[in-house]
């Protein structure tokens, strides 16, 4: 499908970032994207390659005692994501 191939994140949603604890630097991210009828996962890494495509129900969302949700670790990832996203 090629909705799952085109990363669009206007239109997808941000299910997690993940950094190195040590610099700072973005190495994936996950999105949740409707195609086909269906709920994906897309896992996206370094350099915009595709690591992952995942089925997953709806009202999985990602969450748990140890995911970052705010804070100056949560600040620094959404400030590299935003600057990755005016690249892509």
């Amino acid at each position: 499908m090629e909705e799952l191939l085109l990363l669009d994140p206007g239109t997808w949603d941000l299910v997690s970032a993940e950094v190195r604890t040590d610099t700072g630097k973005w190495v994936k991210a996950t999105w949740r994207v409707r195609a086909d009828g269906r709920d994906w996962w897309v896992v996206v890494g370094l350099g915009n390659a595709l690591v992952t495509v995942i089925d997953v129900d709806p009202w999985r969302r990602g969450r748990g005692p140890d995911i970052v949700a705010d804070g100056p670790l949560y600040a620094k990832v959404d400030a590299v994501n935003a600057e990755l996203m005016r690249g892509a």
